[in-house]
C-alpha cells in the first residue's frame, strides 16, 4: 500500500473523548480568533509556565516545557477540558474548537505531531500593553521562576532539608503575591490560573513533594513514589 493510498484509508476521529479527558488543548496563533470573537475567555484558559511539567499531545508522561502556552482549563481539579460534556459524551463548542483538536486523531497522530509545540500563545500575545497586571506578572517571573524539576528530584534526595527549606520559602512568597494581585484587581480563581498559572506548591506534587498547612505556617515534606 502507498502513502497516498494510506492516508485516503486512515479512520476518521470517532469522537470517543478520550483526548478531551486527558486535558484540553494548547491554543496556537490561529487561535486567537476564538479569543477576539468571545468564544473563550481568559477564565476559559491557564497558562503553563516555561519549566513546569505538562503531559504533551500523546505522550506517556509529563516533562517539562521550554516555552510558556496557555491552554484550555480543566474541570476543577480534574485536566479533562472544560468544554467536554460528559453527559452528552462531546464537546459544547465543537464547531468553534481551537485547532489541536480538530488535528488530533490518535489512530493517526501525524498531523498533531507536525504542529506539537510550535507557534503556541502565551499570554502576552493576548494581554494589551496597557494591561496593569503585565508589571505584576513579569515581577513574579522574576521572583518565583519554576524549579528545574528536571534535576529537583535527584537535587532535592542528596539535601532534602535545606532544598525543602528554599522551596517553602518560594512557595510562601508565591501565594503571598498570588493574594495581593486577587485582592488589588479582584481576580477569581479561574482568572489567577491564567495570569500566573497554578500555583507552586500544586506544580511539586509529581515529584512528591506535598505541602500541609500547620499552625508554624505551610510545611514542604519530599515523598517520593
Amino acid at each position: 500500500m502507498n502513502i497516498a493510498m494510506a492516508k485516503s484509508q486512515k479512520k476518521p476521529c470517532s469522537r470517543c473523548g478520550s483526548c478531551c479527558q486527558q486535558g484540553g488543548p494548547a491554543l496556537h496563533s490561529q487561535d486567537k480568533q476564538l479569543i477576539t470573537s468571545g468564544v473563550l475567555c481568559f477564565e476559559d484558559l491557564i497558562t503553563i509556565r516555561q519549566g513546569e511539567l505538562a503531559l504533551l499531545p500523546l505522550a506517556l508522561a509529563p516533562s517539562p516545557v521550554e516555552k510558556e502556552f496557555i491552554k484550555i482549563q480543566g474541570q476543577g481539579s480534574d485536566w479533562c477540558c472544560r468544554f467536554y460534556d460528559h453527559k452528552a459524551a462531546g464537546c459544547s463548542i465543537y464547531s468553534h474548537r481551537p485547532i489541536a483538536c480538530g488535528l488530533l486523531n490518535c489512530t493517526d497522530p501525524d498531523e498533531i505531531f507536525n504542529i506539537a509545540g510550535k507557534d503556541l500563545l502565551n499570554r502576552f500575545d493576548l494581554l494589551s500593553n496597557d494591561d496593569p497586571l503585565l508589571a505584576r506578572i513579569a515581577e513574579h517571573e522574576r521572583l518565583c521562576p519554576c524549579p528545574d524539576f528536571s534535576a529537583l528530584t535527584e537535587k532535592i534526595k542528596d539535601n532534602t532539608q535545606s532544598d525543602l527549606a528554599s522551596l517553602t520559602r518560594l512557595v510562601h512568597l508565591d501565594l503571598d503575591m498570588r493574594d495581593k494581585a486577587a485582592r488589588d484587581f479582584n481576580l477569581s480563581v479561574q482568572l489567577e490560573m491564567f495570569y500566573f498559572g497554578r500555583p507552586l506548591f500544586q506544580l511539586l506534587r509529581p515529584v512528591g513533594i506535598t505541602v500541609t498547612e500547620t499552625v508554624q505556617g505551610l510545611h514542604l515534606s519530599y515523598n517520593p513514589g
